[in-house]
């Protein structure tokens, strides 16, 4: 078997792509599978990656319709045969022998779920500690842990998808899948994946790169225009229905995740507002019918809130409740 299956989502990165494979490909540890799956590009990352196809056998390419990274890693995970899975994001890179302290460790503890950190990147500031090791619950370091361990605890744990090595027989058996939406992915797979973990572990150290506000990024837009965050509520809802985990998470993921989508109604784009502003109506009135033990059964924002009047609101909210 192959130890380690790295699945790269790619959409129009040339520029980067290069630098994330040859991060990959001058790693000390080479038991590894690439599945690149180019995902509609309109530019030359198909060609590139066809380049470092034919010098490195152990990549492989699926050529498809753009339909966003999520499809995109849940097709790759369907054919990766590793024992372990890592995503990687075509625009970023790792650091030097990134992959063989990962799989020593993950082997070393038997983990479903490795966790480590990981440094954001600016073009014009350099290296950030955005993802930083040292972010990391330190109570938890040293020791393995499952999701009951953590239920109160979750969220202090990074939800993006590289700062996680994964077992793969644990992602099938749970089925644990990225979402397809246009932001917020890994924000399904993440909470699926912390709830049913019997083995995780953290290994403190930065391990990745991740490069931030890149032009033609969809994460560099500061104003939102997608409904992300309301898919997301529901997705999540969805499965621990499915998983009958409803009742127990219940309180946790919905003070959070519906934070989420009050948050994105004061930084909508304008021309968009009225469309997400409906939805989120129909989210809040759904949040209050199904679970009336929050600061939301208070709350009544108006479409042109802003994001400060809504955090006021929320907090006069959460005083009368």
């Amino acid at each position: 078997m192959i130890k380690l299956s790295i699945i790269i989502p790619v959409y129009n990165v040339e520029k980067y792509i290069s630098l994330c494979l040859e991060s990959i490909l001058k790693q000390s540890f080479k038991d590894y599978e690439i599945i690149c799956v180019n995902d509609g590009s309109s530019d030359n990352s198909l060609s590139v990656l066809q380049n470092f196809k034919q010098k490195d056998n152990r990549i492989t390419i699926i050529d498809k319709q753009n339909e966003g990274s999520g499809i995109a890693r849940n097709t790759a995970l369907a054919i990766a045969k590793g024992e372990y899975v890592y995503f990687v994001d075509g625009d970023d890179w790792l650091e030097d022998n990134a992959l063989g302290k990962m799989i020593l460790k993950a082997d070393e503890l038997n983990t479903d779920i490795l966790i480590f950190g990981g440094l954001s990147y600016y073009e014009t500031q350099g290296r950030k500690g955005g993802y930083s090791a040292d972010k990391l619950p330190k109570k938890y370091f040293n020791k393995v842990f499952a999701s009951k361990d953590i239920k109160k605890d979750v969220f202090k744990f990074p939800s993006t998808a590289w700062t996680k090595l994964y077992r793969r027989d644990f992602l099938i058996k749970n089925n644990i899948k990225f979402q397809n939406i246009k932001v917020g992915q890994d924000q399904l797979p993440f909470f699926h994946s912390m709830i049913t973990a019997e083995k995780i572990a953290i290994l403190p150290e930065n391990l990745y790169c991740y490069r931030k506000n890149r032009k033609g990024a969809v994460t560099a837009v500061k104003k939102k225009k997608n409904f992300s965050p309301i898919y997301v509520f529901y997705g999540i809802e969805e499965m621990l229905k499915s998983e009958n985990l409803h009742d127990e998470y219940k309180s946790i993921f919905v003070s959070k995740y519906f934070s989420k989508a009050t948050s994105w109604l004061g930084k909508f784009q304008d021309d968009l507002k009225h469309e997400y502003y409906i939805e989120y109506v129909k989210l809040l009135e759904h949040v209050k019918k199904e679970y009336p033990f929050g600061w939301w059964v208070e709350f009544n924002p108006k479409e042109k809130d802003g994001y400060w009047n809504l955090k006021l609101k929320q907090s006069f909210s959460k005083i009368i409740f």
